[in-house]
């Protein structure tokens, strides 16, 4: 199977070297199947983790494992997300949305390549930001924290377990704070999305109709989760066509990429219209 190299926008960090290199392959259908049988049991971050551990198979120079795959930024994460989208349903990606003010349903064609985010020039393993009268060490969210985040019982108590992790040190006058104080809590998040672009791609743009202005975000996992496991029976009437025409099993079925599985499900679907 064609496997494919990627620079990460941040990368990973040992020590002061700054490691951004990854391989990646095309999602199989038997990928597609793992993430139909997991859904009931996984978060989505937990199924992201999965599904990358699954399709990186060297990351930062090594082989790639679920450990190493949640140590990556949420920006990584998603850029890796939108390059497996691209390998396995092309750079273009449609969406629909509607706008607030007036209600019409706009059509918006969007790009991988358009959304993807050169290397950062300035990316290291831990910052530091000015909050009032406090100084602050930290790093970027992670996909350990998403995971953390999303058993944390809810929006708001992720979001403070998520930035809480993130927190390495502040200090106020010289002393060391124990607890994250609310002016930081206020205002760290705007550092974070600064620092790390590739975690919230925000498309805008203007209605057709009302000339209202609108905004929304681009979630790389959503879209390409909602392709991969739109049902468990396409999946399975897929396998079955192509075993009754070509007699493969279904293991040798399932190892194809998606693309390769679509253009034999044309194949059959011109001979069988050409008999």
């Amino acid at each position: 199977m064609t496997a494919f190299a990627v620079t990460l926008p941040h990368g990973l960090f040992e020590g002061a070297e700054r490691r951004q290199q990854a391989v990646l392959r095309a999602p199989t259908g038997a990928d597609e199947a793992f993430l139909l049988e997991a859904a009931p049991t996984r978060t989505r971050a937990e199924s992201v983790t999965a599904l990358l551990a699954r399709c990186v198979p060297r990351l930062a120079g090594r082989d790639a494992a679920e450990d190493a795959v949640r140590a990556l930024t949420v920006g990584d994460r998603e850029a890796l997300l939108l390059h497996l989208r691209a390998a396995a349903h092309g750079d273009r990606i449609a969406c629909v949305i509607d706008c607030p003010d007036c209600g019409v349903r706009m059509d918006l064609d969007l790009h991988v390549s358009g959304v993807l985010l050169p290397p950062y020039a300035g990316a290291h393993a831990s910052y530091s930001a000015t909050c009032g009268d406090y100084e602050v060490r930290f790093r970027l969210p992670n996909g350990a924290d998403q995971e953390a985040a999303a058993r944390s019982g809810g929006l708001e108590a992720g979001a403070t377990m998520l930035l809480e992790r993130c927190v390495q040190e502040v200090r106020a006058r010289g002393r060391r704070v124990r607890r994250v104080p609310e002016r930081v809590a206020a205002e760290l998040p705007a550092h974070l999305v600064e620092l790390d672009p590739q975690a919230e791609v925000i498309v805008k743009l203007a209605c057709p109709d009302c000339g209202g202005e609108t905004s929304a975000l681009l979630d790389a996992a959503t879209v390409l989760f909602r392709e991969l496991t739109a049902t468990s029976d396409r999946l399975f009437r897929e396998v079955h066509a192509i075993a009754t025409h070509y007699h493969w099993s279904e293991r040798e079925i399932l190892g194809l990429d998606v693309q390769r599985r679509r253009r034999y499900l044309e194949l059959i679907a011109d001979a069988v219209g050409g008999t």
